[in-house]
């Protein structure tokens, strides 16, 4: 079994473990679970699929995440962004359709990000638990935002999760519970494929998912929106026309040094 290779990235403190290097698909439950001790997700970058991408990049449960596609990119390109140079990089990432456009420029320590989001599917109302809910379906995930002045307690939180997962098809689905007024987000993902359930210190569907909700309410033409959350802000930018969403990408800082350099996962799995 070979050894794995590895990076960890934090966009906006969404802390990632990029795999570059590993010895095949039988070791990536092994990785994913000793990394996961690490990170609060873990990627796999692989040859593209779909000409003209960059590279593919594929997440443990095989659903979409925008802080993680950020990281990738700006990874792929790092040699290349020495005095705020700018390059946009496509990358085949799961959970979405056709190619993901990141435009990654060069900033002091790191480097910034912007990824255009899968598309919005369907926004509705819901509730579960007797919560209230607003419902964001997004390629790859599905959002529910509840709002609320006091937060919900982790466990009561965690519980209404899994019941509402229980309820729908959707390969990850996620609870943001978000504060009307200041607008902080607390965002809780679950992923059905490698059964996690994890408090993310950002998310960056999460992010766009709200994004979306404020161009809704704000109606035509296009709305930025910050959204606060543990690990930092991003910032989403949604446009809306007749009702519908018609495009999103969020924006997010992605530090680099010493600690982001490439690691080695022994391949001694016992």
């Amino acid at each position: 079994m070979k050894p794995a290779k590895y990076v960890l990235l934090d966009p906006t403190g969404n802390r990632t473990a990029l795999v570059t290097e590993w010895g095949g698909r039988e070791d990536e439950k092994e990785i994913t679970r000793r990394l996961m001790e690490k990170s609060e997700q873990v990627a796999y970058l692989e040859a593209a699929r779909l000409p003209g991408a960059a590279a593919r990049l594929r997440l443990m449960g095989g659903e979409f995440c925008g802080n993680a596609s950020m990281a990738a990119a700006g990874w792929l390109v790092r040699g290349e962004l020495a005095g705020g140079a700018e390059r946009t990089v496509p990358l085949e990432v799961s959970g979405a359709a056709g190619i993901v456009a990141c435009r990654i420029r060069g900033k002091e320590n790191g480097f910034e990000g912007t990824v255009g989001m899968p598309g919005v599917l369907g926004t509705w109302k819901t509730e579960c638990r007797g919560i209230p809910l607003e419902a964001v379906r997004m390629e790859g995930i599905l959002h529910l935002v509840r709002e609320g002045r006091e937060p919900l307690e982790k466990e009561e939180a965690e519980a209404l999760l899994r019941e509402a997962a229980g309820r729908v098809p959707d390969e990850a689905v996620g609870l943001l519970d978000r504060n009307p007024e200041t607008g902080y987000m607390r965002p809780l993902v679950f992923v059905r494929g490698s059964g996690t359930t994890v408090w993310e210190t950002a998310c960056g569907s999460g992010s766009a998912a709200i994004g979306a909700l404020e161009a809704l309410r704000k109606g035509t033409g296009s709305t930025v929106t910050p959204v606060p959350q543990p690990g930092g802000t991003i910032r989403a930018e949604a446009r809306a026309e007749n009702g519908r969403v018609t495009e999103i990408t969020i924006t997010g800082f992605v530090p680099l040094g010493k600690e982001t350099e490439e690691r080695i996962l022994e391949g001694d799995f016992s």
